[in-house]
């Protein structure tokens, strides 16, 4: 009986941590591991401790980790008969599979969990693959496409009532703003963001908030306030032990920081460069190279901006990943069954 009460009270506990990583903030992994082994025999139990455990790699960019653990959780969640849970795992396996610069492998996974969204007739489901397939169409350089799927995804969370899917739908849209250079829209859905978010649930989100209007600022010339706002967002990220806010916060501050002729722009994109570097993340690492060439062309240091001239042509020629004809057919067998779904929702309402 006792091993039995222990049991329930560990669920108890891994529900509350699997909560917090969903909210940015995971345990280490050598605890999530731990867990895994005193649940050994309960599938569900399972599932929800190789979920932890996916977070808390990946909040360390450690991305193939994580999908090891995302893609056996969806598979302990189908032997315990929870779809809801093992299409979960696989949305979060696909964006997974995005973070690592793996698009196509990201479409694979969420049109494996539109199926099974569709069968269980979740529209939240649908909405969140909807946001991911949004932040592929960022990596082929469409944000117009990235919109009109956040978009999709906001007004399904607007019929659902679900007040955190859309705040996370805002955030989506307020970066696409951003990129498309519609400031006073990017700032508005920033606005709505914050009304419907609890900065202390998710800090991740909240340092979020604070980046966007940063990079929104700089991009309306607003250098100073965007400096503040920057380096805000960076010491969020650094509290809450999060690699990829602090590094996009921190690239970010360096290129502000370059706009105002500071000399500690160099240090700062140096910095973010390297980070960029360990995680081989490419798009980071061509705007900081890209900002210290000028830095240093404008200082009359051309041999130290040669080599990261040379880098970042090298980059430029590799060949561009595109939507495959497959792909463009399954998202749009994806759109036409959400919004079947959302439709159903719509007149239940």
């Amino acid at each position: 009986m006792s091993g039995k009460v222990n049991l329930a009270e560990l669920g108890g506990l891994l529900e509350a941590a699997l909560q917090r990583a969903e909210c940015g903030s995971p345990p280490i992994p050598v605890i999530a591991k731990q867990w895994l082994k005193e649940v050994k025999g309960d599938a569900r139990l399972q599932g929800i401790a190789l979920d932890i455990l996916a977070h808390a790699h990946q909040h360390c960019s450690e991305h193939r980790l994580a999908q090891a653990a995302f893609r056996e959780a969806a598979e302990r969640y189908t032997q315990a008969g929870l779809v809801s849970s093992s299409t979960t795992s696989l949305i979060l396996l696909g964006t997974s599979h995005l973070l690592n610069s793996e698009p196509l492998l990201a479409l694979d996974q969420w049109s494996q969990a539109l199926l099974l969204a569709r069968d269980v007739q979740d529209l939240a489901q649908c909405a969140k693959v909807y946001l991911g397939v949004g932040q592929v169409y960022i990596g082929f350089g469409d944000d117009e496409t990235s919109l009109r799927y956040n978009e999709m995804a906001l007004k399904m969370a607007k019929v659902l009532g679900d007040t955190r899917l859309e705040c996370e739908a805002y955030l989506y849209v307020a970066s696409d703003c951003y990129r498309l250079q519609r400031y006073t829209n990017g700032l508005a859905a920033i606005d709505c963001a914050e009304q419907r978010m609890d900065p202390q649930e998710n800090k991740v989100w909240a340092a979020e908030v604070v980046y966007y209007r940063g990079v929104i600022h700089a991009g309306q010339g607003l250098y100073a306030q965007a400096k503040l706002e920057l380096e805000t967002a960076y010491e969020l990220s650094t509290i809450n032990d999060n690699l990829w806010g602090r590094l996009h916060a921190l690239a970010a501050l360096g290129e502000v920081l370059l706009q105002l002729q500071d000399q500690s722009a160099e240090a700062v994109l140096l910095q973010a460069l390297e980070m960029a570097q360990q995680i081989q993340l490419e798009r980071i690492q061509a705007r900081c190279s890209t900002a210290l060439i000028n830095f240093y062309l404008h200082q009359g240091q051309f041999d130290a901006a040669l080599p990261l001239y040379a880098s970042l042509l090298a980059q430029r020629s590799e060949a561009k990943v595109g939507v495959s004809a497959r792909h463009q057919q399954r998202i749009a067998q994806l759109e036409t069954r959400s919004q079947i779904l959302q439709l159903q929702r719509s007149t239940i309402v």
